[in-house]
């Protein structure tokens, strides 16, 4: 055998061997502790508020007391991922620039890790993909994979005041998970909408208005019909007391 045949075969036999080892070592038992453990990793997002550094306090502020303490601020997205731990680690990437960020116990707040998104004006995907760690015998093992897919800050709602007439619409929302659309398909769709919604609030009005009618009658008079009532049960008592006493008689 040559000497670069008996090389080749070294290698593949050392690459068999080592893969034959961590396979063994991975047990079954270990693998069903750690899938346990991965049960417990959450991943969600929330809107935090984030200070802007070196902002400027708007005209209205200065030389004011409020101009000292002036601090501006911005929203943000916050993904977190909550619960590792030093059994495993995160690899965590995203669908807008295709950065790639690895985590491990060490890095984590507790086991949580926070990641701070400031491009709020793109609709994006964050893929977590667990591993355990060194500190077991699965090494780079992928356990379990997360996503948390984040909206995209809706300026139009944020904008125009049409959307106060109608705050619960899909399109007036402050944060959405559809694609821009033109302002003037904006403007047409949300137009539609109030109308929609005031027509709707008109029927509804027409339906209770007599309803209202009588509430409105019952509460201005609501002296003479009390006293009416009143007369009516008296007159119908008087009347039952007659009728009982003329039959108990006509019994004698």
């Amino acid at each position: 055998m040559s000497k670069y045949k008996y090389a080749l075969f070294l290698i593949l036999t050392f690459g068999l061997f080592t893969l034959s080892v961590s396979a063994a070592t991975c047990s079954y038992e270990e693998r069903a502790e750690l899938n346990s453990e991965i049960s417990n990793i959450t991943a969600n997002y929330e809107v935090i508020t984030i200070e802007l550094e070196n902002s400027e306090p708007p005209d209205a502020l200065l030389e004011t007391e409020e101009e000292e303490n002036y601090v501006s601020t911005t929203d943000a997205l916050q993904v977190n991922i909550l619960n590792l731990t030093e059994n495993v680690y995160a690899v965590v990437t995203n669908n807008y620039n295709d950065e790639e960020l690895t985590y491990h116990y060490s890095d984590t707040d507790n086991g949580n890790v926070a990641i701070v998104w400031r491009e709020l004006g793109e609709l994006v995907t964050f893929t977590i993909q667990i591993y355990s760690s060194d500190a077991t015998s699965c090494a780079d093992t992928l356990l379990r994979t997360l996503r948390v897919s984040l909206p995209r800050y809706n300026e139009y709602a944020a904008t125009f005041a049409i959307c106060e007439q109608v705050p619960d619409y899909y399109l007036c929302q402050r944060y959405v998970y559809y694609d821009e659309i033109e302002f003037g398909e904006f403007i047409d769709r949300v137009t539609a909408e109030v109308e929609r919604v005031n027509q709707e609030a008109e029927e509804n009005q027409d339906d209770l208005t007599w309803y209202e009618e009588i509430g409105h009658f019952i509460s201005e008079n609501r002296t003479p019909i009390i006293i009416g009532v009143v007369v009516v049960l008296i007159i119908t008592g008087v009347i039952v007391v007659v009728v009982i006493r003329r039959r108990r008689r006509s019994e004698l």
